[in-house]
């Protein structure tokens, strides 16, 4: 029977698999498994999968960590339906679905991709004013904000643009900028701070499952349940970063929904280096002038 797999890891998008009828799957660090994950709690072979016709059979392969079902350890264990799987520290949804579940996954994912590049078409005329005309700023960067966190399913974020060595907000969607320093902001400083410093998307789905965000007070106490930020990079140089985050339940943050963000990302960079000279940003174009630095300095509380 067909059947998903969507891996939590730790600092990372969510990994799905679809299970095709009759499958097999081998789950574990080893760079030959059908579904690496890549964290240190994983044996490189640390369990399997298998479908026998009327159900999915789980197998721990004699791992160090063990393999778990809704919380109990097995060796060996059937898989009637819904069920949360546990491979060390890694926690797993599994479901079984249809072939008309998997095809509507696949019209909303079509249909996502179409959203996308609908943005990208709407930036790119913002953007395209004659040589002698200033780039409409704010504009563009509140759509590019926008976009973003509709394309993540998320549901407030904010924008951030460097200038003279620091980063500003440039944009805000559901939060006052005034509001977002210190003990008044339930969201994740950390996380955009750690973005911008590894030059590398951050991701978290169900933070409460991840040690690093459960450390983080105003994570627990905004209650989020998936946040994202990506830096806006030009080379190597951090032009700024997105940030967006939900506190309602909703699906998961993949892989595939990371590549889309990370191109509209992309686009959003090249538009930053090619317009927003250091002189549109002097004019006064940016909404506010709350300095990123003065964000993290506040307490909090």
């Amino acid at each position: 029977m067909l059947a998903r797999l969507t891996a939590f890891v730790p600092d990372s998008a969510a990994v799905t698999r679809t299970l095709e009828a009759g499958g097999r799957l081998r789950i574990g660090r080893a760079e030959d498994c059908d579904l690496v994950l890549a964290h240190p709690s994983i044996s490189r072979v640390h369990a399997e999968l298998q479908d026998d016709g009327d159900a999915w059979l789980l197998h721990d392969l004699a791992s160090k960590n063990g393999s778990f079902v809704d919380g109990a350890p097995v060796d060996r264990a059937r898989l009637q339906g819904a069920c949360w799987l546990r491979f060390g520290d890694i926690h797993c949804e599994f479901a079984t679905l249809d072939r008309a579940a998997l095809h509507a996954d696949a019209s909303r994912w079509q249909e996502r991709q179409r959203i996308a590049t609908a943005y990208t078409v709407r930036l790119d005329t913002l953007a395209s004013v004659a040589p002698t005309q200033r780039t409409p700023v704010r504009p563009l960067l509140e759509a590019s904000l926008g976009a973003m966190v509709e394309l993540a399913g998320c549901e407030r974020g904010f924008l951030l643009v460097e200038e003279a060595g620091t980063f500003r907000v440039g944009a805000a969607l559901a939060l006052d900028p005034a509001q977002m320093a210190g003990a008044h902001f339930a969201g994740s400083l950390g996380a955009v701070s750690r973005a911008i410093a590894q030059r590398r998307p951050v991701v978290f789905n169900e933070p409460g499952q991840d040690a690093w965000m459960d450390a983080r007070e105003s994570v627990v106490r905004g209650g989020l349940r998936t946040l994202v930020c990506l830096p806006l990079l030009d080379g190597e140089r951090v032009l700024g970063a997105i940030y967006a985050d939900r506190r309602s339940a909703g699906p998961p943050l993949t892989t595939l929904d990371l590549q889309l963000l990370e191109a509209f990302a992309e686009r959003t960079a090249l538009w930053l280096s090619a317009h927003l000279a250091r002189d549109a940003l002097a004019s006064g174009s940016l909404p506010t002038e709350l300095d990123w630095q003065r964000i993290l300095a506040e307490p909090a509380g």
